[in-house]
């Protein structure tokens, strides 16, 4: 990473040629790192596809993760002045410039409790919750996704500044600054600021495409009806739709909507073919303005 991505950030100001494709950016990823390899360990170099695969699936992740902070940069930039000055991003259409509405994107690890970014009495409504199932004993399942979207706390304190300024590359400090940044919303966030949930995947694989969906119903029953929160939106980028129908798996309705009655809603909000960092960031950016609180 450090060798391919450290002196930009792809799509993004920083980046000379920001209009590159995924395919682009994880190609020179691959081809440094087996050249490294090969220059490093020689002949006893052996590493199988199915590790590649591995990888380049968390580096997409992790471009998607830098192009997104940085679109919410300009966003947050944007709030505050009135001035919109990125030229890698254009400003969404009905934007209404409002200090409030700052919004921070951020990468989640694997396996991470999302509700520890919630106030804590606004975790305490969902704990109460869980703990009555496990009384009787069941659970709801909680599931992490890969990006969430939430609103910053206004005002803003001096510690989550750091929200404001774009991302430099994806080089190491970087990098540990995307794959942290999530410890500094901990506790802090109403039940009205989870905003929206992104399900990233680089490959497709049948048995794959549950998991969005499942997270997508979890996080719509928690924030609109344990919570009584904002409207939540949910979407699942995905690098290719090659090897299992997924425009037929992700029609499927949201399970709240349907027990709410009145207009039925999908689970999945939005599905986006994602081929370019600074396009999907785009698509993230132009959906902001949507959300009314």
């Amino acid at each position: 990473m450090q060798c391919t991505f450290g002196e930009f950030l792809p799509g993004a100001e920083s980046d000379p040629e920001p209009n590159r494709s995924f395919e682009e950016y994880l190609g020179t990823f691959r081809n440094n790192a087996l050249a490294a390899g090969n220059l490093l360990f020689g002949s006893a170099f052996d590493v199988k596809s199915s590790a590649i695969a591995k990888v380049e699936g968390d580096v997409f992740e992790l471009l998607e993760a830098g192009a997104f902070w940085s679109a919410a940069s300009a966003w947050n930039k944007y709030m505050d002045s009135g001035d919109w000055i990125s030229t890698a991003f254009t400003c969404p259409a009905g934007s209404v410039p409002t200090p409030t509405r700052k919004v921070a994107i951020v990468k989640l690890p694997r396996g991470y409790d999302a509700t520890k970014l919630f106030r804590p009495e606004v975790r305490g409504s969902i704990q109460a919750h869980e703990h009555a199932l496990k009384l009787r004993g069941m659970e709801l399942g909680l599931s992490s996704p890969d990006i969430v979207g939430v609103r910053l706390p206004h005002p803003l304190p001096a510690e989550l500044q750091i929200f404001m300024q774009p991302v430099a590359s994806l080089g190491e400090a970087d990098q540990l600054l995307l794959e942290d940044a999530h410890k500094l919303l901990e506790d802090r966030i109403e039940a009205t600021g989870f905003l929206f949930a992104v399900a990233v995947k680089r490959t497709t694989r049948s048995d794959r495409l549950y998991q969005p969906l499942f997270e997508a119903n979890v996080l719509k029953y928690l924030i609109e009806n344990v919570l009584r929160g904002a409207a939540f939106r949910f979407y699942a980028h995905l690098n290719s739709f090659a090897g299992a129908d997924v425009e037929g798996h992700y029609r499927a309705a949201s399970l709240i909507s349907l027990i709410r009655g009145g207009t039925p809603t999908k689970a999945v909000d939005v599905l986006y073919l994602a081929t370019h960092p600074r396009a999907s960031a785009q698509s993230i950016l132009d959906d902001l303005p949507l959300f009314p609180l």
